[in-house]
């Protein structure tokens, strides 16, 4: 039994002091526990999920309701939003609050477009700003907030100078008015 035990005990002593050695079988072991962890953590939250839908209250009024309270809803609103007139006093007070805010822009481009089976008008602003990230978000907050049917349709940023506290921003809103009425 000595001399089979020691031929063993020379093998375990070489695989040992491998590169497949203790570390390889500790580290194996750990990546097996933590698969567990997830798969178990993963199987807890998939029938914690399944348990909170089931208890959630049955829907008891139809959907055709609510769709038509949300058109008449969408037509309200509709009728706050400005008319084709006052767009280009709105747009007017868009450049003037960058200008307000200290923020430099150069030009501007503005573009009035009908929307084909609908009593709406898209004015599109286009409008290349400078300033500082903080000036750029409060001026998008500001505007946005305070004209509901505007939509910021394009925001790019650049700064070309990681030393630089300014970027160059490019701002398309879509300013939303309702068309003229035919007199």
């Amino acid at each position: 039994m000595a001399v089979l035990n020691h031929p063993v005990q020379r093998l375990l002593f070489r695989w040992q002091q491998g590169p497949l050695g203790q570390r390889w079988v500790a580290a194996l072991l750990v990546i097996v526990l933590i698969l567990l962890a997830l798969l178990s953590h993963a199987f807890f939250t998939r029938h914690q999920l399944q348990q909170d839908l089931q208890r959630l209250p049955a829907r008891s009024t139809p959907a055709i309701p609510l769709a038509k309270s949300s058109v008449s809803n969408a037509a309200q609103s509709l009728q706050q939003w400005p008319s084709e007139d006052e767009a280009e006093g709105i747009s007017g007070e868009i450049l003037a609050q960058a200008d307000a805010m200290g923020m430099i822009f150069e030009r501007a481009e503005f573009q009035s477009l009908p929307i084909e089976h609908s009593s709406l008008q898209i004015q599109r602003i286009k409008l290349p700003l400078k300033g500082d990230y903080l000036q750029v978000r409060q001026f998008l907050n500001r505007v946005l907030q305070a004209y509901p049917s505007l939509a910021l349709s394009q925001f790019k940023l650049q700064r070309s100078d990681v030393m630089q506290t300014g970027v160059e921003a490019y701002v398309e809103f879509s300013l939303y008015t309702r068309k003229r009425e035919p007199t």
